[in-house]
């Protein structure tokens, strides 16, 4: 029987937009050292007992691969060989390391790793387009519905994206930073988009946003660069002044707003100063056969970079494999295909074949997720759907089943869960929705999914609804 969402955490959420009082303090005070970096770098002390994770936690990380746009499904990981040509496509049936499993043969490296990762092929939203910005908001927060007040673009309304939770409940021990995006930032008309902050969780749990092309030369991190002048020796006396302020001061001690401000202050203070944190980003410490195995490109550094990262500490990364359309292929599949299968395939693969080799799959959850897949038939106009809809060389939005992939962490390589109807259009038996796969990173990672915390206003609400897909594990 076919699982329809939950209700049990639609709590209504409306949370005042803009920045509140503490958090023009905290902006301030990162001001005042001269860095760009806003107030993510906080990790917040939760009073209470958290409940034991539903699983035995194996990750210690998060890698999450995002392919925004939505690439066909039925090309990649889902062929459907029997379907009618306008459905099927120009993807080619290719064997792979697991028994059983086909890819198209736009991958074929991937199909050397098939036996480490997982693939869930019933996927859905359970809505015909919900467009990218929604499909951002719900995959990456991992919730079923829009949040009270929120909207298109990011917004202190929106539901915390999964890597902020787990920055807030499972924050980096060793000075890095908790939650990393990169190397571009999903955005709408020079808008974010929802899905990438930490929403009513508050300021403090953003993401730290990495913009920059790690392929390239100069590739540097400007939050890591003081402002001309500014030296460490410099940021070290400003840090004392304001720590000899802070003792004179004794009066804030009972708001748990400044005590919290305090562990931001430690926190910028530590990544702005610590040699470990530029030399995670320094690319040029890797082999040269190494990074050529990743490939030359935005999308293979950018990956390795990932894995440099949590092999340095940082408990949860996403790398954006483009901006907002990037995947559309509204038209002309098969250049998108041609263009982009090829990075993302070498990229991608390095990534579960270099895991592995250091001993860190097992305990490293990797993912590629999309907000969407395509539409079933070529060519097919869908009801409210974007421009280029009826291209006949093109898929539009598609929004009902598409398939996501897992790796490492527990996950049983070279499985599938869940199915799709003929053409890949629909769930056929047991349908999983973005709540779920919230459920399962949790638990992943050793935090039970019911898990309850305190917004921006200090006001209770529960993680997530969704359950442990079983079947991956």
């Amino acid at each position: 029987m076919t699982r329809k969402p939950t209700s049990h955490c639609r709590i209504p959420h409306v949370h005042r937009v803009g920045i509140n009082r503490r958090e023009i303090i905290q902006v301030g005070f990162l001001g005042a050292l001269g860095m760009t970096t806003s107030g993510l770098l906080a990790q917040q002390a939760l009073a209470q007992t958290p409940p034991r994770a539903a699983r035995a936690p194996k990750a210690k990380a998060v890698i999450l691969v995002w392919l925004p746009g939505g690439p066909p499904h039925m090309q990649y990981w889902d062929l459907k060989p029997d379907s009618p040509s306008q459905c099927k496509g120009t993807a080619q049936a290719i064997k792979t390391s697991a028994p059983g499993i086909t890819l198209g043969h736009w991958l074929p490296k991937l199909a050397k790793q098939a036996h480490r990762f997982a693939l869930l092929r019933s996927l859905t939203l359970n809505a015909e387009d919900d467009n990218h910005n929604l499909g951002h908001h719900k995959v990456l927060s991992a919730v079923d519905f829009r949040p009270r007040g929120s909207n298109s673009f990011q917004s202190r309304n929106d539901w915390p994206a999964m890597g902020t939770i787990v920055s807030a409940l499972k924050p980096s021990k060793n000075g890095m930073p908790s939650d990393i995006n990169l190397p571009v930032r999903i955005l709408d008309g020079g808008k974010p988009c929802p899905g990438e902050g930490a929403g009513f969780l508050g300021s403090k749990h953003d993401p730290w946003l990495i913009q920059g092309d790690p392929n390239k030369a100069d590739f540097h991190v400007p939050d890591l660069m003081p402002m001309p002048g500014l030296t460490v020796d410099r940021i070290n006396n400003r840090f004392r002044l304001l720590a000899g302020v802070d003792a004179r001061r004794r009066d804030l001690d009972g708001d748990a707003g400044i005590r919290q401000l305090a562990n931001v202050n430690q926190r910028a203070y530590q990544i702005a100063t610590a040699p470990a944190t530029r030399l995670a980003f320094d690319l040029s410490q890797e082999p040269t056969p190494l990074r050529d195995r990743y490939g030359r490109h935005t999308f293979g550094q950018s990956m390795l970079l990932a894995r440099r990262l949590v092999e340095t500490g940082v408990p949860f990364v996403q790398v954006n494999l483009g901006g907002l359309n990037t995947w559309d292929s509204h038209r002309h599949e098969d250049q998108y295909l041609e263009r982009l299968s090829p990075p993302f395939d070498q990229g991608f693969s390095a990534l579960l074949e270099d895991l592995h080799q250091r001993g860190m799959l097992e305990e490293t959850l990797v993912m590629a997720l999309t907000e969407m897949g395509r539409n079933p038939v070529l060519g097919k106009a869908v009801a409210g759907a974007a421009m280029n809809a009826s291209d006949p060389d093109g898929r539009n939005h598609w929004q009902w089943c598409w398939t996501v992939m897992f790796a490492g962490a527990g996950i049983r390589g070279g499985t599938v869960v869940g199915k799709s109807d003929d053409v890949g259009g629909h769930p056929d038996g047991d349908a999983y929705y973005p709540s779920d796969i919230g459920a399962t990173v949790y638990s992943a990672m050793g935090i039970h999914p019911r898990h309850e915390l305190l917004d921006r206003e200090e006001r209770p609400f529960i993680v997530n609804d969704g359950e442990v897909i079983s079947g991956l594990f």
